[in-house]
């Protein structure tokens, strides 16, 4: 890549070692060695409202800190293509050169070349300079790439996409590590996949090239690990592996949805029998529950989510399911079997989750009365996991439930609070909002609304138990505080006909007449322009009142 850079004699020659400008406006500029030169790319446009896109050139940044800007290798640049020296303004993305000018001719005095992009006139009267508007007067210059070239592939035929290929393809390949070519380089692999799985012959040679095509990413820069997850595994299982691994290392908060659910899935069906290196990651203390929880996702939108290519071809493929529920297992013991090495909240999910089945069972035969058989099924959960808070609750309703006894079922539930694992935060908000439910009907209303505290403090994710609060204070003539437990619930998705009530009688006139006219303009189908307009509504009042209502 840098034999291409063409650098100029007198520029390699002088700068065998940086040193520091200082500019009485913009601070100090630290001019790079030539060992520290950034080889790169800079863009420029587009110029007119009809240039989707963008051109990119070569360049070598000669700066290689400075005190306003950062890192801001650009601020003095050595341009081959055109070979001149410039300035690139990142802010609006304009490039100046400066014609005729050679190191030699700048180096005593290089400050004002580099300010000349904040547009000095006397600084300008000096040396010439020059804006590139008209980049295609230098077409050897300069590569159009387009902005959208992702759905234009995702549009087109397999004859098509050869041709926006030889339209673009070289150009883009010119210009790699540059993030603002993340997304081309990822329409790249969408075209090479596309016409590798069409053209059986020369699938391979399309791998290879979506292969080459990951090493064009910067680093740090890579975020197409969902969506292109069944590209890799297509092009190959390793790299698939490696995207994952790599994605791990980004400590994403929920990795599992950011990509590793769809990457496991891939690779599960490009080499389903190839489950060892998945098993040796998972050895890995700081990856262990990630992998889990991503081969939990990938299962569950196998089995529930529709119109999803990859779930569906992990559905089809049988041994691929198979072994992801061995991989489940293989790793749920290996948690289970050194528990003290993994976080509590961890080990209470797997152990949650190898029950769950059990307890929904239980709830099932609940409901239809039949209680042997919950208990049965109580016992089975509590016998493998006694601290598991939701067996502990299903307990209680069934005491309640058999006995007819509401003194009976909160005694149970208070029993079984003492039971649960402290991590169950679930399990304890369902107990306590078991014991708010029996204090309610009992009359004890202060103390119920102190049980239900207790649950939305446990699990504040939980909508009903700021709905509960709220209908206590309601019995109780609070109309202040049930609305606004309801307003709560109500932001967190709880739509019970008792929020809906309290929240219709204490709303105020103006919040009444406000539902009413977005209930009309749901209906209307105008836009908010066009039903303010017609209602001569203020827009800002309207969109205040959406935000607050939907």
């Amino acid at each position: 890549m840098k034999e291409n850079y063409d650098l100029p004699e007198d520029l390699a020659r002088d700068l065998t070692e940086g040193r520091r400008l200082t500019s009485s406006s913009q601070g100090w500029f630290d001019l790079a060695s030539s060992q520290e030169f950034k080889f790169t790319s800079i863009r420029i446009g587009p110029f007119h409202s009809k240039e989707e896109g963008q051109y990119y050139t070569h360049a070598v940044g000669l700066i290689s800190n400075t005190e306003a800007y950062g890192e801001y290798h650009e601020a003095l640049v050595w341009l081959p293509r055109l070979k001149s020296y410039g300035a690139w303004d990142a802010s609006h993305e304009e490039l100046h050169i400066f014609p005729d000018q050679t190191w030699t001719t700048m180096k005593t005095d290089l400050l004002p070349f580099i300010e000349s992009q904040w547009g000095s006139s006397g600084e300008r009267r000096r040396f010439q300079k020059r804006t590139i508007h008209r980049p295609k007067v230098h077409p050897d210059a300069f590569d159009f790439i387009p902005y959208r070239l992702k759905d234009q592939i995702k549009a087109a035929s397999d004859e098509e996409i050869l041709k926006l290929l030889n339209r673009y393809e070289t150009s883009i390949l010119k210009h790699p590590k540059i993030s603002s070519l993340t997304d081309a380089y990822f329409a790249l692999a969408n075209a090479y996949h596309r016409l590798g799985k069409n053209d059986p012959d020369e699938e391979k040679s399309w791998k290879e090239k979506c292969i080459q095509i990951l090493e064009y990413y910067p680093k740090d820069r890579f975020y197409h690990e969902r969506e292109g997850a069944e590209i890799w595994g297509w092009a190959s299982p390793e790299k698939n592996l490696l995207i994952f691994r790599e994605l791990l290392n980004k400590k994403e908060k929920q990795p599992e949805y950011a990509g590793g659910a769809s990457l496991l899935s891939s690779y599960l069906i490009q080499s389903p029998q190839e489950t060892a290196p998945l098993l040796e990651l998972a050895l890995d203390f700081k990856h262990t529950f990630a992998i889990l929880k991503c081969l939990y996702v990938a299962k569950r939108w196998a089995l529930t989510v529709v119109n999803d290519r990859l779930a569906a071809q992990l559905k089809r493929n049988k041994t691929a399911m198979n072994n992801l529920d061995d991989l489940i297992v293989a790793i749920e013991d290996r948690i289970l079997s050194a528990s003290e090495s993994y976080p509590t909240t961890e080990v209470h999910e797997v152990r949650h989750r190898r029950v769950a089945d059990r307890i929904a069972k239980g709830w099932e035969h609940l409901r239809k009365k039949e209680y042997s058989k919950t208990e049965e099924w109580v016992a089975s959960v509590l016998a493998e996991y006694p601290e598991n808070g939701e067996a502990l609750f299903l307990d209680a309703r069934l005491v309640w439930i058999r006995s007819g006894s509401v003194e009976e079922g909160w005694k149970r539930a208070t029993e079984n609070l003492s039971k649960v694992a402290p991590v169950d935060v679930s399990g304890i908000g369902k107990l306590h909002n078991c014991i708010g439910c029996a204090l309610d009907e009992m009359g004890k209303f202060s103390e119920a609304i102190e049980s239900f505290r207790r649950a939305e403090e446990s699990d504040p994710k939980e909508s009903i138990y700021p709905a509960n609060r709220a209908e206590i204070f309601w019995k109780l003539g609070d109309e202040k505080s049930a609305a606004l437990y309801a307003r709560k619930s109500k932001r967190m998705g709880n739509k019970s006909e008792i929020v809906e009530t309290i929240l219709k009688k204490t709303a105020k006139p103006s919040q009444l007449r406000w539902e009413a006219l977005l209930k009309e303009w749901e209906k209307s189908g105008l836009s908010d322009k066009e039903f303010c307009a017609r209602e001569n509504l203020s827009k800002k009042a309207f969109a205040h009142w959406r935000r607050k209502t939907f």
